[in-house]
């Protein structure tokens, strides 16, 4: 690894090898479960990919807006049924909020409640909804 400082490439070899071990962990997995279920065995890769995707966070849409709610939740440090009453003081009833977390689209009259609720601007919350490229990072 000629183009980096020791420090730096031994520290990116580590990287690669933790990589390689939770892939070969995944393919077991996933291999163990096609058996257990009598499936083709020959699918392992696919139910892999499968399985990187859907663990992936969103980064546009409601379902991206609802990792948002849940990280506030977290940092707030609040049961669901307080986060639900802390949102309902903004304006954003319980059912609103599960609409939210199921992935349904929602209207933009819940911008200005969503972005009290989350601290960020209601353009940079458009922007996450509607899959803009200068969405923020989460």
């Amino acid at each position: 690894m000629g183009f980096f400082k020791p420090e730096y490439a031994s520290e990116i070899i580590k990287l690669l090898k933790e990589e390689e071990v939770l892939k070969k962990a995944l393919k077991m997995a996933c291999t163990d479960l096609i058996k257990k279920i009598g499936g083709d065995t020959r699918k392992v890769n696919f139910l892999m990919e499968k399985s990187v995707k859907t663990s992936e966070l969103p980064k546009h849409g409601t379902r991206a807006i609802a990792v948002l709610l849940q990280d506030r939740q977290k940092e707030l440090d609040l049961s669901n049924q307080e986060f639900a009453k802390f949102c309902d003081t903004f304006k954003l009833s319980p059912t609103e909020l599960n609409n939210i977390y199921a992935g349904e689209a929602f209207d933009d009259s819940l911008l200005a409640p969503l972005s009290r609720i989350l601290g960020i601007a209601k353009e940079q919350l458009l922007k996450v909804r509607d899959g803009s490229e200068e969405s923020i990072n989460t």
